[in-house]
């Protein structure tokens, strides 16, 4: 299951209350105590949630914007991020539940960009995700910059990709594997949405084995011609794409083979992969307004749930538009952008922009089939409100003005990074309850 890999810091210092937290310090370990802060701040969050129980830890945003990443392994029943130490980072895996720390990974200093490259001078920081394979679960962070093996060595630009069983136990964890993907400048996109990690260059695409650790590299016209560009692996094999030729998993299943011979099958495209689901857009051949979203089981290519939805802007073309998807921890519900769907009901509901409404992109879905996520003006110097929509009615609504939408949600618990006290350090991993 996946959620949000990069959790922004939505909350203004005077969203939450003054708190008790402890200003966070930086160590070798990063921040927080094997066992939870008996104290948790009470910040605005959506009414789904009880502010007044829980637990949290500080915890130390990496780069200047405040960003901390995280993500769920809801299988293990953890909540994972990575901690910033001043020169690197430490993954936690705490209980999500409780907030008692099960592992800790030992310092490890991901590559970064020249600081030329970067609009700040401070890169931002590494990417997280939990990627399932093989029914296991793996928790992965990757980073773009440039590595040196000694001070006699050259630089070279990588991707450098790290990966833990979520089941380890204890201090200073070893990954169980690192790979380096050797790249020319910042890759166009890096995909960790499946079962494994795309590296999607202009002229290659590199396809990682987190449980291996193999590399594998392909030129882009490899694959251009026929079968589309590679963006995604599934266990069934790697998810490729082109409003040409459609979408496929290679060797398993073509998407233009599942849908209703009415539909383009050279204008589509796959905009999504979880471990189980890929989730293509298809154009009617005789109705321009009739566009749908194509919900796929990964291994077979069968259709589980379609639903009339315009494709994301910019799908149709050689470019297009590209989801993160978020899966409840149940694996009942999922959102991807500005779909949801419920997968008991078999039922899709599509939140695409209309004369009265702006587009609403979800990023979070919990167990109770409660979506998150945000409006999307025309105009980006716009406001972008926060709303939730209970999808047992489909109906959208904001967020209490100034309340925090959870980063993720797993074990009955939402999951918050806010400000917990002064200080540019002062951040709370804060966990609560659904009521």
């Amino acid at each position: 299951m996946k959620v949000a890999s990069a959790v922004l810091l939505a909350c203004a210092l005077t969203a939450c209350s003054s708190g008790s937290g402890e200003e966070a310090k930086n160590s070798q370990h990063g921040t927080g105590d094997d066992q939870p802060g008996k104290k948790v701040v009470r910040i605005n969050v959506p009414s789904a949630y009880d502010n007044s129980r829980g637990w949290q830890e500080p915890v130390a945003a990496g780069g200047l914007d405040g960003t901390v990443p995280l993500a769920t392994a809801p299988r293990s029943g953890l909540v994972t991020y990575l901690d910033s130490t001043g020169t690197g980072y430490v993954l936690k895996a705490r209980d999500a539940k409780t907030g008692k720390l099960r592992w800790r990974s030992r310092p490890w200093t991901p590559p970064v960009p020249e600081e030329s490259d970067t609009e700040t001078g401070e890169a931002e920081p590494p990417k997280l995700a939990v990627i399932t394979s093989e029914g296991a679960e793996y928790v992965v962070a990757y980073a773009y910059g440039e590595k040196q093996k000694d001070e006699l060595s050259p630089k070279r630009e990588v991707v450098e990709v790290v990966s833990y069983r979520a089941n380890a136990s204890g201090q200073n964890v070893a990954p169980l594997k690192t790979a380096d993907v050797p790249v020319a400048g910042e890759p166009e996109h890096i995909n960790a949405d499946g079962s494994g990690v795309v590296v999607d260059e202009t002229t290659t695409v590199e396809t990682v084995n987190i449980v291996t650790g193999r590399i594998r590299t392909y030129e882009s016209c490899d694959l251009c011609e026929d079968e589309g560009d590679a963006f995604a692996t599934v266990d069934q094999g790697i998810v490729t794409s082109s409003p040409a030729s459609g979408y496929q998993v290679l060797g398993a299943w073509k998407g233009a083979d599942t849908v209703p011979a009415q539909y383009w099958d050279w204008n589509a495209n796959a905009i999504a992969v979880t471990e189980n689901h890929v989730i293509g857009t298809w154009q009617n051949l005789n109705d321009d307004d009739d566009s749908r979203w194509v919900l796929h089981d990964a291994r077979s290519g069968k259709v589980l749930v379609t639903m009339q939805c315009y494709p994301p802007e910019g799908t149709g073309n050689a470019n297009p538009k590209l989801y993160t998807p978020s899966v409840s921890a149940s694996g009942r519900y999922l959102v991807a952008g500005t779909g949801a769907f419920d997968l008991k009901r078999k039922k899709g509901y599509c939140f695409e922009g209309t004369d009265e409404r702006n587009p609403i992109e979800l990023t979070t879905v919990d167990d109770n089939g409660i979506a998150y996520g945000a409006s999307v003006p025309a105009d980006p110097s716009d406001p972008s409100p926060q709303v939730q929509v209970p999808l047992s009615t489909g109906t959208p609504k904001t967020v209490a003005s100034g309340a925090i939408i959870p980063a993720a949600d797993a074990a009955g618990y939402g999951f918050f990074t806010a400000p917990t006290g002064s200080g540019k350090l002062a951040l709370g991993l804060i966990a609560y309850p659904h009521r």
